[in-house]
This record gives structure tokens, sequence and C-alpha cells, in this order.
């Protein structure tokens, strides 16, 4: 037998859904208004067993067609009362807790949908939309062959050679040893490149931001270009920059010792060395840069730290001997972050027509520790 609470509990839904029907069968049958309260007592034996003869009375045909009728009837409206009520229904459905309340209830069989068991997990796996498989990551890229560094040290290990020797060399033996081999050029900016890529902050991005903000009229010269990145970065609004070196690397350089350059005595605004105070000479790159440069032009000078042997102010005493003035550095400032450290920047501004002092300016050359 059902369960007493669960029966007179699910009476009293099945009361409800009846009372607010228009066409009830109750109340066509007894011909009165339908009730508007629940009686106070559910399990009325007489009631139910009038309900079950008007649902399976068969006296007749007619009678069974109009009770086919009012079952159709009867479950329209259940099923309209199930979608209304979204939240929580008057019917309970199919499980195993309730099977008792369907067998007291035949005509409810196609009404309740069968409602299977999912835990939490589950419902909310079928809420999310469903995921595209994710890409397939691309492989690892391989490691090198022992053939790759191989030749990847070959190439250090020239780029040191050469480096070596534009410091340890006049600038005349330099351009005689490119143009013997102008290929080992080629090698050394390749090495150069490559070394530049471990720098903290690429010295000449300062310098190309400084010119910017400077008028397009201005005569410049790069001295020691390489690739002459200053000229064709700055060709469209400073097109006055002639680079110099001892290979031209493309049309924009011009070959040429930076010691004994073409340009006209006076006739430049900016001399730029930057990491190209290399040769043994280097005194004879500060006095040609003198003889090109206007009165008040400026020559900046950036080279790496670690040369001046902490003593930059004995750098800057030489050079504003020979006629300029020191207007901007970063070699004496203690505040200075770490970064701007690894290179130090000059301006130095040209005070006279005539070099003053002949002393030898000499830097100590930036070597690679032998293994």
């Amino acid at each position: 037998m059902p369960h007493k609470k669960r029966a007179n509990k699910n009476h009293i839904q099945v009361k409800k859904i009846l009372a607010n029907s228009e066409s009830s069968l109750l109340d066509r049958k007894k011909g009165k208004k339908s009730f508007e309260r629940i009686p106070r007592h559910d399990n009325n034996p007489a009631d139910r067993k009038r309900e079950e003869r008007i649902l399976n009375d068969d006296s007749s045909d007619d009678e069974n067609r109009k009770v086919k009728i009012k079952r159709l009837q009867l479950k329209k409206h259940i099923n309209k009362e199930l979608e209304s009520q979204q939240q929580s229904s008057l019917i309970p459905k199919k499980s195993r807790k309730n099977k008792y309340y369907l067998l007291n209830h035949p005509e409810l069989k196609d009404v309740i949908k069968s409602v299977t068991k999912t835990n939490k997990r589950q419902r909310e796996s079928d809420d999310e939309p469903e995921e595209q498989p994710a890409a397939k990551k691309p492989s690892q890229e391989s490691k090198p062959s022992i053939c790759d560094k191989l030749v990847s040290n070959m190439i250090t290990s020239r780029f040191r050679y050469l480096n070596e020797k534009l410091y340890t060399t006049s600038s005349t033996e330099a351009q005689n040893m490119f143009k013997k081999d102008p290929q080992s050029f080629y090698a050394y900016h390749q090495g150069y490149a490559t070394s530049m890529t471990r720098w903290p902050d690429p010295p000449l991005d300062e310098i190309i931001a400084y010119i910017r903000k400077r008028s397009g009229n201005l005569i410049i010269a790069d001295m020691g270009c390489g690739d002459a990145r200053l000229a064709r970065t700055l060709k469209l609004t400073h097109p006055n920059i002639s680079s110099f070196d001892f290979v031209a690397l493309n049309e924009h350089v011009q070959v040429c010792d930076i010691a004994h350059t073409p340009m006209k005595s006076n006739s430049v605004d900016i001399v730029i060395f930057c990491l190209s105070l290399m040769g043994t000479n280097l005194t004879d790159f500060i006095h040609e840069a003198h003889r090109i440069l206007r009165l008040r032009g400026t020559m900046k000078i950036v080279e790496i730290a670690s040369r001046f042997e902490n003593q930059p102010q004995k750098f800057v005493r030489k050079i504003e001997a020979m006629g300029f003035q020191c207007s901007k550095t970063n070699s004496m400032d203690e505040k200075s972050n770490a970064p701007s450290k690894y290179f130090y920047t000059f301006d130095f501004v040209k005070i006279s027509e005539d070099i003053k002092s002949k002393a030898t300016v000499t830097l100590a050359p930036c070597l690679h520790k032998k293994r």
C-alpha cells in the first residue's frame, strides 16, 4: 500500500489542478460551481471512488467517448499547469519515491515525464557550452645540432678576433685589413649584432631620440656607422646625415677612414661617435671631429663604461683641453640607475677654432676574456 502521508499529499495536488481547471470533471458531473478551497478531510474514500468511476466508466460508447474527451482535456490542463510552474511543479516527477502515486493515478502516466537522476557535476557540464578541442601546441623547437653549435662558436671566435684587432691597431691598418678581406667586415658586424641583443639598452636608440627633437636642416656626421641605422631611421626627417665606415654595407655608407673624412671644415652641426673610438689613434678621430664641426657644434660620444677604468673625469679633461666644453654626461651621476652605467655618454661643445692641446687621448680596449 502507498504511504499514507505521500498519498494524501499527491491527492491534494491533483485536487488543486482540478479545482483551478475551467472544465473540471467533477464540476460537470455535479453541475455545481467549482469549489475554491480544498476539503479539510483529504482522504475521503467516497470522493476517490467517484473520481475513479468518472474516469473509468464503461457503461456505454457515448459515455466512453465523453470520458476520453474529458481525459484529454484533463491532460492538456495538467500539461499547461506544469509549463506555467517551472520552479515548483504540483505533480511530482517520475521517480522511485513517487511510484505509488502513479499506481493510484494511472491517467497521469503519460503526462509525467521520466527524468533521469543526474549529479551536480553532470548538470554543470551540460549547462556549459561545448568547448572546441584545444589546438595542439606546436612541437618544441629541436635542439641545435653539433654542427650548428660548431658554426656559432666559429662565428663568435672570429668576432672576438676581429674585435681585438680593431682595438689594438690603428685605423689605417684596420682599413687595409678589410680591403684585403671584405667578408671579415660582414662577419664582424654579424657578431656585433648578436652581442648587441644582450645589452640592457642599445645606445643608438637614445641618440635617435635626441636627433628627432632637433631641426631637420642640421648636418650630421655618423663616424663608424656600421650599417648606417641612424641614417636609415631618420632619412625622411633628417636627410643630411653622412655615414662613414671602412666598408659600405648599404647605399647610405661612405667608405673612408674616420680619421680623414671628405667633409669640409666648419661644416657639420653634430658629430656622433657611438662605440666607434676603437683604434689606437683615437686622438686623430677627435681632431677630425674638431676640424669639421662648426663653432658651438656638438660632439656626442657613447662608450662602454669599463673602458674608462673608473676615471671618466680624466677623459673629460683631455677632451676639454682640445677646445671643447662638456655640456652633459652621465658618468659623474652617482644616482643614475644600473642600466645607464653600462654606457657612458658625453656631449661636448666646440668652443675654440683651434686645437689648444695635442694631448693623447687613450681608452682601455674592450677585450673578451680568454677561455
